[in-house]
């Protein structure tokens, strides 16, 4: 092997010994771990208790809601989780808090409003805040409104001219009225649909009357977008109730069957119906639907008048009771005149 120069030699000592005065100022550079992080990361935010004041209430009216941290909480604040605890969850409890609250930074506890679901009896809700392994649970009583003095009276979907279809995107604005003025704080009244039905409107899980008053006003929007759906709406306050419902459609003319595209067979004493909707098509003069089926047993309603302000409408669906059980049969929308051509939906045929 071949002799490095001197000259090389020479250079290459240079070289070393600069790269050895750089590194010192970079791993000067490079601060030691702070003892105090350590410190913070070993010590744990804890919830040390939650209580609720009154502890007792009547259903819709307003509670408040405390959680205790064992320390101030650090910059930032702390997050904690809260949520009654049971088999089924409280949609009211959960508009009303989202589930979380949060501990601003430098104070040991919060404070917050809370509202739970009416109850028809008598009934002890356990109330749970939780920050990691941490817990703490307190107990709220909620008694039943008296019927005799308050109660729900009507709930109402106001549309133009009374009509309950509403398009996709659009906003459905109802309205609950309760018998007697709301006490301070006011008063909640759950709003919910009618479980297994598809869902054409979304809106809050309760509205609250203002004290003193005898109604609210609420916005939902329609969901509906690919098909009519139609969705029953129940106002609930302790064993009151009162119903309404809306008819949500797509931006397009379509049709469905309401039933999840079921058809009873045989005689019904409740009817069966089908949606259709007309969606963002200008109709000033109205529109004029007819529907036909591909069974001549399964009849439907010849024909419906839209008005210019409505925006969809129902028709009535029947399976003769000798229409085999799994029957799939198609039904069409013709828009007499209308600017599109015909819309088909299937349904099946069930005991």
């Amino acid at each position: 092997m071949n002799a490095i120069p001197s000259s090389r030699r020479a250079a290459l000592r240079w070289s070393l010994a600069a790269c050895a005065v750089t590194a010192a100022p970079l791993a000067a550079a490079v601060p030691a771990p702070a003892a105090h992080a350590t410190a913070h990361a070993t010590a744990a935010v804890a919830v040390t208790a939650t209580s609720v004041s009154p502890d007792t209430i009547t259903s819709g009216q307003e509670a408040i809601q405390t959680v205790t941290l064992a320390e101030p909480a650090p910059a930032g604040g702390v997050k904690v989780t809260v949520h009654p605890t049971g088999q089924f969850s409280d949609l009211t409890y959960l508009q009303a808090t989202r589930n979380e609250v949060t501990v601003p930074a430098g104070e040991r506890s919060v404070s917050f409003p809370i509202r739970v679901e009416n109850s028809t009896t008598a009934s002890v809700r356990t109330l749970k805040a939780y920050v990691g392994s941490s817990s703490a649970v307190t107990s709220l009583t909620v008694n039943p409104v008296d019927p005799r003095e308050q109660a729900v009276t009507s709930f109402t979907v106001d549309r133009p001219d009374n009509a309950r279809a509403a398009v996709e995107g659009s906003t459905v604005t109802g309205t609950v009225k309760i018998k007697s003025p709301a006490p301070v704080g006011g008063l909640a009244v759950d709003v919910r649909e009618v479980p297994y039905e598809s869902s054409a409107v979304h809106g809050p899980a309760y509205v609250v009357v203002p004290a003193g008053g005898t109604s609210a006003t609420f916005r939902m929007t329609a969901t509906a977008y690919d098909f009519p759906r139609s969705v029953t709406l129940r106002a609930l306050l302790g064993p009151s109730d009162a119903t309404t419902s809306v008819l949500g459609v797509p931006k397009h003319f379509s049709i469905a069957g309401l039933d999840f595209g079921r058809v009873r067979r045989g005689p019904q004493n409740n009817p069966q119906y089908g949606g259709v909707g007309i969606g963002e098509w200008w109709h000033p003069f109205g529109a004029v639907v007819k529907f036909t089926t591909d069974n001549p047993k399964v009849t439907v309603t010849p024909e419906v008048d839209i008005p210019a302000s409505h925006v969809g409408a129902l028709f009535r669906i029947e399976a003769d009771a000798s229409v085999p059980v799994g029957t799939k049969v198609r039904i069409t929308a013709n828009w007499v005149l209308g600017p599109v051509g015909p819309a088909t939906t299937e349904v099946t045929v069930v005991d």
